[in-house]
């Protein structure tokens, strides 16, 4: 079901509106934090989106999945970077444990703001030496 742009949009504020209201929760509110946390989990869930889009169009078997992260954690490791490698070279090529909902599932950990900056850091790593 695709969303109109009136939906989107408005989705786009609560998110914003929600990410907002954790920041102040914990006195970043109004701060330059405040927005480098906000950009930066726009940029990861484009990220995200982004790869869910190319490895669909790439393979059609994770476009008929009801889950593609279910399906493609089927893959062997050698089928995987294959998929990689048939992917744009301006996309982050993200390794299993950066997909959003493997973030997701250990939202309650201990020091999770330092997980989700250490996922950042390597996104940003294995993508740069995948390409070298």
């Amino acid at each position: 079901m695709a969303l109109s742009t009136q939906e989107f949009t408005a989705q786009t504020k609560q998110l914003i509106d929600s990410l907002k209201g954790v920041c102040a929760s914990y006195g970043l509110g109004n701060t330059g934090d405040e927005f480098k946390i906000i950009t930066q989990t726009f940029l990861y869930k484009f990220m995200n989106d982004k790869f869910a889009y190319e490895v669909k169009q790439i393979d059609p078997k994770l476009a008929k999945s009801d889950n593609w992260v279910q399906t493609v954690a089927a893959y062997s490791d050698k089928q995987y970077d294959m998929l990689l490698l048939g992917m744009s070279p301006d996309s982050a090529k993200l390794k299993r444990e950066h997909y959003l909902s493997y973030l997701h599932n250990r939202q309650n950990q201990e020091e999770f703001a330092k997980f989700f900056d250490d996922t950042l850091r390597d996104i940003a790593i294995s993508t740069m030496t995948f390409f070298r």
